[in-house]
């Protein structure tokens, strides 16, 4: 395991709900080394995260800027449930970031589906991106056998200012990713145990 420089005084190795966790300076992608260790069969919550990305994707394979400063991460998970809930997680992850950032940092955000996070920018009185998700799965007769769950959120990278923004850039300073990720998975598991529980009384 490679651990990041300059790291918060938080020991990521005990994060909520995390079995495994692959921690990496830089890659190409997340998505990507995550797919493999799952190919692999490598354990449910397993955590691969990086401090920047050289090919970070979002969806539709369009480009995602991952300049170090932000979260960029892919969770491996193996629930039992029909292909037909997997949309919804995406949408589920997506709010829990968005209640992460507000609860944190005070941020107005706000989600739009299918996978995209919304913050208000104050001075220029509209909302622009900062964070996505990324869900893909690989199937046996409709059940996923394992599904990549990749979240990207712009804590304090740089970003396009026309199009996207930064809990730095609204904050005016910088924030911690690791106080983000122990909160974000504290609400995470507790959501995430809701739609698998429901999706399974469903199918």
């Amino acid at each position: 395991m490679t651990a990041f420089k300059d790291m918060d005084m938080l020991d990521l190795e005990t994060l909520p709900g995390i079995a495994k966790i692959v921690i990496m300076e830089s890659t190409e992608s997340t998505q990507e080394m995550a797919r493999g260790l799952a190919l692999e069969g490598n354990a449910e919550k397993t955590l691969v995260l990086a401090l920047s990305q050289t090919d970070g994707k979002g969806l539709m394979g369009r480009s995602w800027e991952s300049g170090c400063g932000g979260v960029y991460m892919t969770l491996i998970l193996k629930p039992i449930i029909g292909l037909r809930f997997l949309k919804n997680l995406g949408v589920l992850t997506g709010r829990v970031a968005a209640d992460t950032l507000k609860q944190l940092y005070g941020l107005n955000t706000r989600v739009k589906p299918p996978n995209d996070v919304y913050a208000l920018h104050p001075q220029k009185k509209k909302y622009l991106k900062i964070g996505g998700i990324l869900t893909e799965s690989a199937s046996i007769n409709k059940t996923p056998n394992w599904i990549l769950l990749g979240i990207g959120i712009n804590l304090n990278n740089a970003v396009p200012l026309d199009t996207a923004v930064s809990a730095r850039d609204i904050l005016k300073k910088e924030v911690s990713r690791e106080e983000f990720l122990e909160a974000f998975f504290t609400e995470f598991w507790q959501v995430y145990s809701a739609w698998e529980y429901s999706s399974q009384s469903k199918s």
